[in-house]
Parts: C-alpha cells; sequence; structure tokens
C-alpha cells in the first residue's frame, strides 16, 4: 500500500499575509521608537514593543494581558521579526519557547507537533484577523482606536 506525503503548506504566503495584516493593525510600526500601549473594551491590554532596530527589519516583542476577570487566561507573548525589505513576518519565539524548527520528528522531547513553527505564524495570522474584524487599528503612539 502506497502512503502519499503530505502536502507542504506555503509558508512564504503565510509570511506575506502575516506582514500585511501586521501593516495594517499597526501602520506606525516602521517608525515606532520604544513601545505602544492600548487597552481593548474587555480591559485586555496590548503592548508592542520594539526589541532591535536596523535598517531593513525590526524585531517586535507583542504581549497580551487578559483582564482580572479572564484570570485563568495567560498572558500571550509572541516575539516577530519584520522585514521590511521582503515584506514578510516571522514568529520567533511563542511564549516560552525560542528557535523553533521548521519540522520535528514526532514524537520528540519537547513534545511539538510536526510543524509547530507554521503553526505559530498560523496563530499570528489568525490574531491578526481577529484585530481587524474587531477594528483595532494602532493609528498613533499609545492610542488604540476602536473604529
Amino acid at each position: 500500500m502506497l502512503i502519499r506525503k503530505r502536502q507542504l503548506r506555503n509558508s512564504t504566503a503565510l509570511h506575506e499575509a502575516n506582514f500585511e495584516k501586521l501593516s495594517r493593525v499597526f501602520p506606525g510600526l516602521r517608525n515606532l521608537q520604544g513601545k505602544i500601549t492600548g487597552t481593548g473594551p474587555d480591559n485586555t491590554q496590548i503592548e508592542v514593543q520594539i526589541i532591535e532596530n536596523s535598517k531593513y527589519t525590526n524585531t517586535i516583542s507583542l504581549k497580551l494581558n487578559q483582564s482580572s476577570t479572564h484570570a485563568l487566561l495567560p498572558t500571550l507573548h509572541l516575539k516577530i521579526r519584520v522585514y521590511y525589505d521582503a515584506n514578510v513576518t516571522e514568529v520567533l519565539a511563542f511564549q516560552r519557547h525560542h528557535r523553533l524548527k521548521p519540522r520535528y520528528d514526532y514524537p520528540n522531547p519537547g513534545m511539538y507537533q510536526c510543524d509547530e513553527k507554521w503553526q505559530t505564524n498560523q496563530f499570528l495570522g489568525e490574531w491578526l484577523d481577529h484585530c481587524l474584524r474587531a477594528r483595532y487599528v494602532f493609528e498613533n503612539d499609545n492610542e488604540l482606536l476602536d473604529a
């Protein structure tokens, strides 16, 4: 019996789509110095901070703190590299997991999924989609516009 290989997902298209979405949610990100914060309607706090800044790339920290009414939900923390010359983004770290490999054998000591890196980038895209649907857009430093 012949088993077909699983078709590989196009990660470049995912990185490009996430760049476009990130640019819409945080339009002034490229020129950002320091950090911006905002509070959503349910007291959810969002913080975006520039960790590294170079001519063609930024590395940002994205934190999402739930309100006290959602105390059981952990703080979301993503470390993202934005490549302005290639118009792509890549998740470098998710929560406390750094340097994710593109593929893992399963099972593995960290119990990562086979496509863990792709899933973290997919999660970023879905979270940015949520922000766009809810019309959460950071227009200016320290200001979250709820349109």
